[in-house]
């Protein structure tokens, strides 16, 4: 009797236990079925794009789409399904029957990053986009940014702005979703446009708000040194940052604004570089009479490294980015990776100098050390690339192996017949054994 009365008593606690589940995402539907679906049910869609190399798409996979609270934030409202962007040889007939769905919604909603999460609303209107690895609370947050109520009505608010009937209380947000969400950049830059020569009338401590800070956040070319704007993160950048909820927010919006105002105004035209040689110490100079407050020494490095990024001046973009690199030296993960492994990689891609090229070699080399032995997948093969383009064959191809290698002991743990890149180093390794170029000769 008392083990009954166990069971009796725990029996809730196990059927609730059992009911907790991740989010559940529907399959063998088309995206056409999937939203007469959403409309016959009226239920919201969450659409997750991802691909076969995303590692945070992976991550998504493994820590927040199977806890029982992203499922509680998802299920109920919902239909969830997934999305691959890339197509690969391994693909099964549900992804492939998806690969025209895919390659519409890539294109109607400008997905340029991944993970990329769209919520819709039932009647197939875009509500909220937003791109990158979440964590459980994170994500749970995009859900209620897709469900809050403002969103459908800022489809009609923007048919009363074409007829000039403006409501300044949402203008900023109208523009952002005009442009993030609407993808009609043209359209929200003149809300936008708009509602900052409102805003510029007012004093600094009312535009100290995080809604109008996401606003320029959004818009932030439409700031200049003379606004409320610039005056709040020039003078106060601590209190910006934290109503802004991010540390540097401020000061890069500063040096973007100086950036264009001082440097872009002089070195370009129409967006694109002008002088080949410009004097450098001149233009520090001047920023300099203005401003007291800035790094102008790391402001202008940045620059330089752009420019001459731009002006395909290699052996001065490596000169400056080796001066880059050794002034703010990066940690490891993902920054060593952007600041070390990319830089490298367009060396090789688009440079001959010998010179450059082993100085991209101490660059890649250094990524490898920042980085777990798992986690440098292309760094090796990046490294291997930059070895054969130096002539030393016989190292590049045991580098390129050991990508190989790599690759496979990935798969293997996932439990697929080819690893990340796979396709893509095997050809590489071939190129090298036969004696012919691995990067681009037009």
């Amino acid at each position: 009797m008392k083990k009954f009365l166990i069971l009796i008593v725990w029996m809730p606690l196990m059927l609730k236990a059992q009911s907790e589940k991740g989010i559940q995402f529907i399959a063998g539907l088309s995206w056409a079925q999937v939203q007469e679906k959403a409309r016959s049910e009226n239920k919201y869609i969450f659409l997750d794009a991802y691909a076969t190399w995303c590692i945070p798409c992976k991550m998504m996979d493994r820590e927040v789409y199977p806890h029982p609270a992203a499922g509680r934030a998802i299920n109920e409202k919902f239909i969830a399904v997934r999305m691959q962007t890339d197509e690969t040889s391994q693909d099964n007939e549900t992804v492939r029957q998806w690969y025209a769905d895919a390659r519409k919604i890539k294109e109607t909603y400008h997905i340029t990053g991944l993970p990329c999460f769209l919520f819709f609303a039932p009647d197939g209107r875009l509500l909220h986009k937003d791109v990158g690895y979440r964590n459980v609370r994170d994500f749970i947050k995009l859900t209620e940014l897709a469900l809050d109520p403002q969103k459908p009505l800022f489809y009609a608010q923007l048919e009363a702005y074409k007829k000039d009937l403006k409501d300044y209380t949402t203008m900023g947000e109208l523009a952002v979703f005009v442009k993030t969400m609407m993808n009609d950049t043209t359209t929200g830059y003149t809300i936008a446009r708009d509602y900052k020569t409102y805003l510029d009338k007012q004093p600094v401590d009312s535009i100290s708000k995080k809604t109008l800070l996401d606003f320029i956040g959004i818009f932030p070319d439409l700031v200049c040194s003379g606004d409320p704007f610039f005056r709040l993160c020039y003078y106060t950048p601590e209190k910006a940052n934290q109503i802004k909820q991010r540390n540097g927010w401020a000061n890069a919006l500063v040096n973007q604004t100086i950036t264009r105002e001082e440097i872009d105004s002089k070195l370009r035209q129409k967006g694109k570089p002008i002088i080949s040689h410009p004097d450098w110490n001149e233009i520090r100079t001047a920023i300099g009479s203005k401003y007291e407050r800035i790094d102008i020494d790391k402001l202008v490095q940045d620059y330089q490294v752009e420019y001459y990024y731009e002006l395909k001046d290699w052996t001065q973009w490596a000169l400056y980015m080796d001066q880059k690199i050794n002034a703010n030296p990066p940690e490891g993960g993902m920054q060593s990776f952007f600041q070390l492994n990319i830089p490298a990689w367009n060396a090789f891609l688009h440079c001959n100098d010998s010179s450059v090229l082993t100085k991209a070699l101490e660059w890649s080399d250094l990524s490898i050390q920042l980085k777990q032995p798992d986690e440098i997948l292309q760094e090796l093969d990046t490294r291997a690339n930059l070895l054969y383009k130096l002539g030393r064959v016989k190292e590049a191809i045991a580098q390129e192996q050991k990508a190989i290698r790599l690759s496979e002991k990935i798969a293997e743990k996932e439990g697929r017949t080819k690893g990340p890149f796979w396709d893509e180093f095997v050809t590489t390794i071939d190129k090298m054994k036969k004696g012919v170029p691995t990067w681009p000769t037009k």
